[in-house]
């Protein structure tokens, strides 16, 4: 039996949203107190890199190392962690280890609705955004930066 009618096929949007729209994302996300972040929230007038990771992941853990050998270059960025499935012991256990949180610019997120991987249509981590002060996207890197890399494209 054949039907007519109206029936359409569905169609999938093969541009990823921040290509689309080169403003930061808005975003919901979780703080270890169960408080929530937006990106209204972001540092004015300061660059921001956006990184979803996974702490078991070993390129995630050879981006943290390299960040940190280095986080003089680097220290005028606002960096965004932010990760899906891991517990906040997790997260607070990776940044502890790799000496992120000392830094006042290194903060951790979970980000249980998914938005930062949608977004951008993440296909591997460590993956990074990064905004100028006017909070455009500059570049995105989808293997982790070189901190030169990320001095070089946001604090000119």
């Amino acid at each position: 039996m054949l039907f007519a009618g109206n029936a359409k096929a569905q169609t999938y949007d093969t541009i990823p949203p921040y290509q689309k729209d080169s403003t930061l994302p808005k975003f919901l996300l979780l703080n270890e107190d169960s408080t929530w972040f937006n990106t209204a929230q972001l540092p004015k007038k300061t660059p921001v890199v956006i990184i979803f990771f996974n702490p078991d992941c070993s390129h995630c853990q050879h981006e943290a190392e390299e960040l940190v050998k280095e986080i003089d270059k680097i220290k005028n960025i606002f960096f965004l962690w932010t990760t899906y499935a891991p517990t906040f012991e997790e997260i607070k256990q990776f940044a502890d280890q790799y000496g992120l949180s000392k830094y006042k610019n290194m903060h951790f997120y979970k980000d249980p609705n998914y938005t930062i991987p949608s977004f951008y249509r993440l296909e591997m981590t460590p993956f990074m955004a990064g905004y100028d002060k006017k909070g455009m996207l500059i570049k995105t890197w989808t293997a982790g930066a070189k901190p030169d890399d990320l001095k070089e494209a946001l604090l000119k």
